[in-house]
């Protein structure tokens, strides 16, 4: 519910973006030349029409020299007006320009305390995801001919005790490489004075398939979020769920503008970093990423 000054500075925001449109933008300079040229004409249409009735009274004759100086006295007429009320109309147009100066500096404020509140908003999304979990079961199903094949189970840490996607992939090789992004907070916005690292796990390849042409890990949701992001409402502490649901895909946003994250000062750095194993039939292994920032690999039971 707005109050009272809510309410004022609304009014302030929107008289001062008029104000700035009128002034600077062409349509509002057009219409303002427009506005003058037909007070311009209906003062002069006026003036004549006067004139040429006087003259009919008088039974004179009214020509075209006569509708010139009637336009003409016009003209100076509302020169001089416009000439006695020139204190006023300085004093309205330096009013006028003052609210425009009002509500840019009010606009630059608020804009500067959204900014503050989403970097408020964003650490503790941050800190939020600053734990260990399992990303996946990776499961072996077979090496044959140097090909392997194998099985990967996601994790939602908001849907836990079930893998929540499985997705089967096949490539050369038998030393895989699970390779993730990792994300450097130190001595950005957020980093809080500490050093933090996030890995995401992206991408698979293996000693015959190169890392840029590596298979897509997947692993993330219909709107792009990795599976380990999400968080119960218990989960998330220091901001309301709902919030931290929608500061995350903001932040999902950034991570994948690496250069629009550097200039607002929320993620220092990304690199890369894979960890490496080598597989044989049957074996099984958890991916996690730690909640210091590093990814490992796990050993689970064989079957």
């Amino acid at each position: 519910m707005e109050t009272g000054q809510d309410t004022l500075l609304s009014a302030i925001k929107k008289i001062a973006d008029f104000i700035t449109m009128m002034v600077t933008t062409p349509p509002g300079i057009t219409i303002i030349l427009a506005a003058v040229l037909l007070v311009a004409v209906v003062w002069v249409s006026h003036t004549i029409r006067r004139a040429s009735l006087l003259s009919k009274a008088a039974g004179q004759r009214f020509g075209f020299g006569d509708a010139f100086l009637a336009s003409m006295e016009a003209l100076g007429k509302m020169a001089a007006k416009l000439l006695v009320s020139l204190p006023m109309l300085v004093l309205v147009v330096l009013i006028a320009l003052s609210l425009a100066g009002l509500g840019k500096t009010i606009n630059r404020i608020e804009e500067s305390a959204a900014a503050a509140q989403k970097i408020r908003d964003l650490t503790r999304v941050v800190q939020n995801l600053e734990r260990s979990c399992t990303v996946a079961d990776v499961h072996i199903l077979s090496v044959q001919d140097n090909i392997t094949r194998m099985a990967v189970d996601f994790y939602d840490p908001s849907r836990p005790g079930t893998a929540v996607e499985r997705k089967e992939l096949s490539l050369p090789g038998r030393d895989i490489y699970i390779d993730a992004m990792v994300l450097n907070f130190d001595y950005s916005e957020i980093s809080g004075g500490r050093k933090i690292n996030i890995a995401i796990p992206y991408r698979v390849f293996s000693d015959r398939v190169a890392q840029a042409e590596g298979v897509p890990l997947g692993g993330t949701d219909i709107l792009g979020i990795p599976f380990i992001f999400n968080r119960t409402d218990d989960d998330i502490y220091g901001i309301a769920p709902d919030l931290y649901r929608h500061r995350l895909m903001e932040f999902m946003e950034l991570v994948r503008d690496e250069q629009a994250a550097r200039r607002a000062g929320i993620i220092r750095s990304v690199y890369g970093s894979a960890v490496h194993r080598r597989v044989a039939s049957g074996d099984r292994f958890e991916i996690r990423v730690e909640q210091t920032g590093g990814l490992v690999l796990r050993d689970r039971q064989r079957f």
